[in-house]
């Protein structure tokens, strides 16, 4: 993967660059991250649905299943890693990027793309340029540089108003920040959600309003969504006299649960609902590879755990990170993350 990395010229670019490639382009491939959230979902359908307006065909990619709960959320022509991959190694695209992915590991079956991938739109904090880079660390989401985006397109007379764009940013943001929750939500968050609102609910053309964006995100529930916290509250653990939660997800587990990895994307959720816990960890075991395990951890407190993952190859966010891991067996993992995050804990 670094070999990949090294040859490129990688440098920082600015939006007004994006929009000239876009701009340029006639057919263009977004690629999103692997274990999807609304923020890669939404960002990279509002930036299809621009370059669309601007007269691009699109294409955009997910290397991993997309969860039932945001298939809503994904582009209208959204294809798979192996097609993605045949298209772009033949030379289909002229133009293609990445949304909010922030480093090679994220990329997971499509990382064999790099030496083809133009530019890539990112707002974590932590991470490994593998292409020329749009970052904004200040951004609450990759969303809010889409939006950025969309509103220099507009004052170029590039494109117009258009409501599918505004609810794919709008999604992204009220993802990325817990509907508005977390510690990432700043005055800009607000402002732009603002704008979107009014935007969204006021367009005539059959789309959901905010409201039943929220609800399909937070209010909504499948039977098999209730079956993976279900999982999830039963696996639960807590080490490090309860500052560290883990559920661990082995593939037997989710195999007897008849759930897949897909499902328990929020797995994460449980341990950092819990009081006193300051680290949440889920740990979900790699079905294909078995001594792969992927790691969703959130920070309850000043704990980085975006350079607690950046040392296994992932990175995100200080309060908000993943990366994956090698072990023998889940207990080994177990023990390997929490070893790693105790480290992250504040000191009394």
């Amino acid at each position: 993967m670094t070999d990949i990395i090294k040859d490129k010229q990688i440098k920082k670019i600015s939006a007004s660059e994006i929009l000239d490639k876009i701009s340029a382009s006639k057919k263009m491939l977004i690629i999103s991250h692997s274990a999807p959230d609304g923020d890669t979902l939404g960002s990279a359908a509002a930036l299809a649905y621009l370059a669309e307006s601007i007269g691009t065909e699109v294409t955009c990619a997910v290397p991993d299943e997309i969860p039932h709960r945001l298939e809503f959320t994904a582009y209208t022509r959204t294809v798979s890693s192996k097609e993605a991959e045949a298209s772009a190694k033949n030379g289909e695209f002229d133009l293609i990027c990445s949304v909010d992915v922030a480093s090679p590991s994220q990329l997971s079956s499509l990382a064999c793309l790099i030496p083809y991938i133009d530019f890539m739109i990112d707002h974590h904090s932590s991470g490994e340029p593998y292409t020329d880079y749009l970052i904004d660390s200040s951004a609450s989401a990759a969303g809010e540089i889409i939006f950025s985006l969309y509103r220099s397109a507009e004052e170029r007379g590039l494109t117009g108003r258009d409501a599918r764009i505004a609810r794919g940013i709008y999604t992204a943001v009220v993802s990325d920040t817990g509907s508005f929750k977390y510690s990432n939500v700043t005055p800009e968050t607000h402002t732009i959600a603002a704008s979107l609102v009014n935007e969204i609910n006021s367009a005539d053309d059959g789309g959901a309003t905010t409201e039943e964006l929220c609800r399909s995100l937070f209010g909504k529930r499948t039977m098999r969504d209730l079956q993976a916290q279900a999982l999830a509250i039963k696996n639960l653990k807590v080490y490090e006299d309860g500052k560290i939660g883990v559920v661990l997800l082995s593939t037997e587990d989710m195999a007897l649960a008849g759930l897949e990895s897909r499902d328990l994307g929020a797995a994460v959720e449980t341990p950092r609902s819990l009081e006193g816990v300051m680290i949440a960890l889920s740990i979900k075991q790699n079905r294909d590879a078995p001594t792969t395990f992927k790691i969703s951890s959130r920070s309850n407190c000043n704990a980085d755990v975006s350079a607690v993952c950046a040392r296994f190859g992932g990175g995100g966010h200080v309060k908000a990170a993943g990366c994956s891991i090698t072990a023998d067996s889940p207990d080994e993992a177990v023990n390997i993350a929490v070893s790693a995050f105790a480290e992250a804990i504040p000191k009394e």
